[in-house]
């Protein structure tokens, strides 16, 4: 039976120190992702500033970096630089991290999803 303590009229379940500490080490990156952080903290100076302002990494899984782009025009451009960009971002993490670039469009992903929602009844 668990033990409850009380808070201001409130009854709690408590939990041990290793659980509280196995919840919240859960939820930290981990080593690999957080050797990848410099994709999103440098990426303005990586790519240059001009891209930057078109372009965001959204997600890196499996050495795929996923891109969003403002504008199909951005998409056209990038397709270009996909590796050049993904040279200078690897030489950054001291690694071969990421090995294929993704581009998407922005909001793509968002008005597909909504797309594929039922309509809500009011």
């Amino acid at each position: 039976m668990p033990v409850l303590g009380h808070t201001n009229g409130v009854a709690r379940e408590l939990t041990t120190l290793g659980e509280a500490l196995r919840a919240a080490l859960s939820r930290l990156p981990s080593g690999l992702e957080l050797a990848s952080f410099p994709i999103w903290t440098d990426w303005a100076d990586v790519v240059g500033a001009t891209i930057a302002r078109h372009a965001r990494p959204r997600r890196l899984r499996r050495g795929v970096l996923v891109v969003e782009v403002e504008g199909a025009e951005w998409m056209h451009e990038l397709q270009y630089l996909k590796q050049e960009l993904r040279g200078r971002l690897n030489d950054r993490l001291g690694r071969t991290a990421i090995r294929e670039i993704f581009l998407v469009l922005a909001g793509a992903t968002d008005e597909r999803a909504r797309s594929t929602r039922p309509a809500r009844r009011e």
